[in-house]
C-alpha cells in the first residue's frame, strides 16, 4: 500500500522534528534513571506526563509492588516511582493499541557516563540513549504527530519504572493493562541490524542457598561442614544444564560465601539467571534447577532453591507476524529497510503478549553497545522510526 497524503504528512512532520527530537532525547539522557534512582525516575515521569498530558490525556498512577527479597544480592531501594498509564480523556473507537516503554537504565546515576554526546561518526552516545530513552522519544513524537492529524487512534501509553531489574514491581500492572488491549508495541531498540523483534525467549531468576556448620579451619576442620563446597557442587550441576544451541541457558553469578579464610563457612549463596525458548522448556529447566535442593530443615549440609520464571517466552504468532509485515512494508515505502528478528533477550513484551495482545517489539531507535558505558544511537533513526510507528498505528487502527 503506497503512502497516502496523511501518511506523507506524518512523515514530513516527523522529519522536520529531527533536531527537536534529538534535543529532547538529550534532556532525557541527562536525567539519571539507573535502577533504583527514585529522583531520576520521577523526573522522567514528570517530563513525559507533561508532554503527553498536553494532548488532553488522563494519567493514572498504579503503585509498584515489592520485588522478592531474595532476587538480588544488593540492597534494593524503594524507588517511589509508580507505574503510569496515560490515555486520551475521551473514549475512542477502534482497536485498542498499547505502547509500552521503560524509564530506567542500567547506568550508575553517580557515574561519569551522564550525557548525550557525539561520537565522531555521526552516532550519539549516552546512558539509555538506545535502551530506551530513544524509544521513548520515538513513541512520544509519533503520538504527537497522530494527534496533530486528529486521527482518533485509541492509544494507551504504559510507562514502567523497573524493566531493567526484571519488572517485578510492575508485572501485575502490566498484566492488567495488557488485558484491556487488542495489540501492543514495545519501544525497545531495534536489533543490531535494525530489525523489529517478533520473538523473544523467556527468562527466570533463581538463588541457591547452602547451609553448613562453622568451625575453625585449623583446630576443628573435621567438625565443620562447608557450605561453599556444597554450593560449588550445586552450581557445577546447574550450569551443566545449559545448551545454548537449543536456547537453554543457565548462568550463575554473583556468589557469596564465608566470612574469613580460617573459618569453615556455614552459609553461602549463588544467584543465577535462566533462559528458554518455550513454556515447556521453561518449566522443565525450572524443575531441574529446583531438584538441586536437598536435606531437611536441620540437616547439614542442606541446599535451598528459590526460583521464579518472571518472563514467559514470547513466540511469533500469526498475528504478530502480520503486524511485523505491515511495518516492513511501511518502512520500504518510507525508503529504508527493516526485517523481522528474534532474540534471546527479554523485555516487557514477554509479559504483555502472555496476557493476550499480539506484541511487536524493537520499534525504538537503531543503536548498540547496550548496557555499556559507550551505548550509542543513530540520530537519523529518530524520525525514521517515529514515522514508521505513526503510520503503522494509523493503519492498524483503520484510520
Amino acid at each position: 500500500m503506497a503512502l497516502d497524503p496523511t501518511d506523507l504528512a506524518l512523515r514530513d512532520r516527523l522529519h522536520a522534528e529531527k533536531s527537536r527530537m534529538l534535543a529532547r532525547l538529550g534532556e532525557m539522557v541527562a536525567i539519571p534513571s539507573g535502577f533504583g534512582h527514585g529522583a531520576g525516575l520521577q523526573a522522567m515521569q514528570r517530563l513525559l506526563v507533561a508532554r503527553l498530558g498536553a494532548l488532553d490525556a488522563a494519567v493514572e498512577s498504579r503503585p509498584a509492588e515489592l520485588r522478592p527479597a531474595w532476587v538480588d544480592p544488593r540492597p534494593v531501594p524503594v524507588t517511589g516511582a509508580p507505574v503510569l498509564v496515560i490515555r486520551p480523556r475521551q473514549p475512542r473507537t477502534g482497536p485498542r493499541l498499547l505502547l509500552c516503554g521503560h524509564l530506567d537504565t542500567v547506568h550508575d546515576p553517580e557515574g561519569s557516563f551522564q550525557s548525550l554526546e557525539p561520537r565522531g561518526d555521526g552516532a550519539m552516545t549516552g546512558p539509555g540513549a538506545a535502551d530506551m530513552k530513544g524509544g521513548l522519544e520515538v513513541m512520544s513524537a509519533a503520538i504527537e504527530a497522530l494527534e496533530a492529524q486528529r486521527l482518533g487512534v485509541a492509544w494507551t501509553v504504559l510507562l514502567v519504572p523497573d524493566e531493567e531489574s526484571g519488572s517485578f514491581g510492575s508485572a501485575s500492572a502490566i498484566a492488567d493493562v495488557a488485558r484491556e488491549h487488542d495489540m501492543a508495541f514495545v519501544m525497545e531498540p531495534a536489533t543490531a541490524s535494525g530489525d523489529l523483534v517478533v520473538e523473544r525467549g523467556g527468562s527466570g531468576q533463581f538463588m541457591i542457598e547452602a547451609f553448613g556448620r562453622a568451625a575453625h579451619a585449623g583446630r576443628d576442620f573435621a567438625q565443620g561442614v562447608s557450605a561453599v563446597r556444597s554450593l560449588a557442587a550445586a552450581v557445577t550441576h546447574v550450569c551443566a544444564m545449559s545448551d545454548p544451541d537449543q536456547g537453554r541457558v543457565v548462568n550463575v553469578g554473583p556468589l557469596q560465601g564465608g566470612a574469613a579464610t580460617n573459618i569453615v563457612p556455614d552459609h553461602a549463596r549463588a544467584w543465577g539467571n535462566l533462559r528458554f525458548r518455550s513454556a515447556a522448556e521453561g518449566r522443565s529447566l525450572a524443575e531441574a534447577i529446583a531438584s538441586a535442593a536437598s536435606g531437611g530443615e536441620d540437616d547439614v549440609p542442606r541446599l535451598r532453591v528459590h526460583l521464579t520464571l518472571n518472563r514467559p517466552a514470547k513466540p511469533c504468532s500469526e498475528a504478530v507476524r502480520a503486524m511485523g509485515e505491515a511495518a516492513v512494508e511501511i518502512a520500504r515505502d518510507l525508503g529504508f529497510r527493516v526485517g523481522l528478528g528474534s532474540t534471546g533477550g527479554v523485555s516487557d513484551a514477554n509479559l504483555i503478549q502472555h496476557e493476550g495482545p499480539p506484541t511487536l517489539d524493537g520499534l525504538g531507535v537503531r543503536g548498540g553497545h547496550l548496557h555499556r558505558a559507550d551505548e550509542f544511537m543513530w540520530p537519523e533513526s529518530l524520525p525514521e522510526r517515529a514515522a514508521l510507528l505513526a503510520i503503522l498505528l494509523r493503519r492498524l487502527s483503520g484510520r
